[in-house]
């Protein structure tokens, strides 16, 4: 081939005509042009506080951890770093470089998180202007590196390496249920954006970040949280003292509803899409109960009306929650019972797309088309489907309330009776008690909810009695309240986060009470 061809690129659409413009370009020559470092800079806009820390924790899980901690580090001015620590495979020097090299896409195993190879570094300097990361293989030594915005710009993309003493120091930390991490990685966020904004109201902060990390990682890896998969926990350390206050363990946050849950027969309903040139892919209509009262249902909060439509995952984990990519102009209140669950294949990859983010998923302009010829077992429609969400939605007249966990032993057989009499329907084969049991600390209530127990601490009863005999009903009426208070828990009802730290209050709550009760007890 002579030169003149080697630098001459023709368009496959070439026709012959015209004045040649689209017969092809004439190259002089190649330069390599490399971003700036200002690329980074964008980055600020991709990511919500949550979904980065739902990106690191991906990575966690591809690592095989069996458990994740969330921990943010604070002094009583300021919140000063973020950590996300596990127990995973760890990395080698060779395995961190690669990790922290841009778009470096290792062997991604078939069931992996990971897509693109960026996940770690674009969501972490997303949120701040420092990432560490150090970690230890299996019999292997510490091994840390760092990147700093400041650094690759003034040193042109060239990585900080720890000393093994240093990462060593950052993995044999206390890192709670982790202990000193022996193999597993830290990630560790300084100069964070969100916490340099902050001058008040940091406790309030940090329970609301919190909660909404709680509620994100619970909604997109509620797969992996109900099978128990892994374990997720969220923390605060005081820094100065090297105190660390009560976990918040991060609990599934299903967006379906369960078979009672369901608002109408026959659903959840499969029917099977076949996308042009593509493939085919089954996709699970559902339809909740009107004004259920499962936190899936409620989802954190908010309008129902934003949680419809479809809900796409990829390898277990959730991408999309929620939107109609086209086959609905809008968030009807009407579809509101709506939710569509989509399992996308890795043959259809290239035709549902996953954006880099992990926020969405990108249709092609044939994807609502495609949606209205899916067809069940039962050559029902998705039209069908949705006209009975609706019906469902505008179906008139009070619903029954949820059958309730009867009350048994330590509960006063009168108030089952007062229930009965008051038609209140039971769940069959199941009760709840009530009683008092030897318990470490000074925790009141303790909750056994597979067992369906409710545990006072046996410390508190002779002061609660004030010399009165005890019983296997004594103190009737704190009972009866308890058990209507932790009732729907005792049910094995799904509790998300909302919820638990609701729970969390009441705890709280009745302790401070004790108090009040001893110095009452006292006088």
């Amino acid at each position: 081939m002579t030169e003149s061809k080697r630098n001459t690129i023709f368009h496959a659409s070439s026709r012959g005509k015209g004045d040649g413009i689209f017969h092809g370009v004439e190259l002089s020559g190649r330069e390599t042009v490399r971003p700036t470092p200002d690329i980074l800079d964008a980055l600020e806009r991709d990511y919500p506080l949550e979904a980065s820390i739902a990106d690191l924790v991906d990575n966690s899980i591809d690592a095989r951890a069996r458990n994740v901690l969330i921990r943010f580090i604070r002094t009583k001015q300021k919140v000063i770093s973020l950590c996300i620590a596990d127990d995973g495979a760890g990395m080698t020097a060779l395995g961190i470089r690669q990790a922290m090299q841009f778009a470096a896409r290792r062997a991604y195993k078939s069931r992996d998180l990971g897509m693109f190879g960026v996940g770690l570094k674009t969501a972490s300097l997303s949120q701040a202007d420092s990432l560490i990361v150090a970690s230890r293989a299996r019999a292997g030594e510490a091994v840390g590196r760092r990147w700093t915005k400041a650094g690759i710009k003034k040193y042109d993309w060239q990585l900080d390496i720890l000393t093994q003493r240093s990462a060593a120091l950052i993995l044999e930390h206390n890192w709670g249920v982790l202990g000193a991490i022996g193999k597993g990685t830290v990630v560790r966020w300084d100069d964070v954006y969100d916490f340099d904004r902050l001058h008040t109201g940091l406790d309030e902060y940090l329970e609301t970040a919190k909660t909404r990390i709680n509620y994100h990682l619970g909604l997109k890896l509620h797969r992996f949280l109900l099978r128990k998969q892994v374990r997720i926990q969220i923390e605060v350390e005081e820094s100065d003292t090297g105190e660390v206050g009560p976990p918040s363990k991060v609990l599934p946050m299903n967006p379906f509803p369960s078979k009672e849950q369901s608002g109408a027969r026959g659903f959840p309903k499969d029917l099977v899409v076949r996308f042009p040139n593509a493939g085919n892919v089954t996709m699970r209509g559902h339809i909740w109960r009107k004004k259920s009262k499962d936190e899936g249902y409620k989802l954190g909060g908010g309008r129902v009306a934003d949680h419809q439509g479809f809900y796409f995952f990829r390898h277990d984990r959730l991408i999309q929650d929620g939107g109609w990519c086209g086959l609905i102009g809008t968030n009807e209140p009407h579809m509101s019972l709506a939710r569509i669950e989509v399992d996308i294949p890795d043959t259809l990859r290239g035709y549902l797309k996953v954006r880099s983010n992990k926020a969405g998923v990108d249709v092609p302009a044939t994807f609502a088309s495609a949606i209205e010829d899916a067809r069940a077992r039962d050559g029902s429609s998705i039209e069908d489907y949705l006209k009975t969400a609706e019906e469902v939605y505008r179906r008139r007249g009070e619903q029954k309330p949820r059958p309730l966990v009867a009350p048994g032993s330590g509960i006063p057989a009168e108030v089952r009776k007062v229930l009965e009499n008051q038609a209140v329907r039971f769940v069959r084969g199941r009760k709840c008690s009530i009683g008092w049991s030897k318990k470490k600390g000074s925790g009141f209530i303790h909750i056994d909810q597979e067992n369906r127990k409710i545990i006072l601490n046996d410390r508190y009863r002779k002061m609660l009695l004030r010399g009165a005999h005890g019983g296997n009903t004594d103190v009737p009426l704190l009972r009866t309240l308890l058990y209507f208070v932790f009732e729907s828990l005792l049910a094995g009802q799904r509790i998300g986060p909302v919820e638990r730290m609701r729970l969390e209050t009441i705890q709280a709550s009745a302790n401070a009470a004790l108090k009040l009760e001893e110095q009452w007890a006292d006088e």
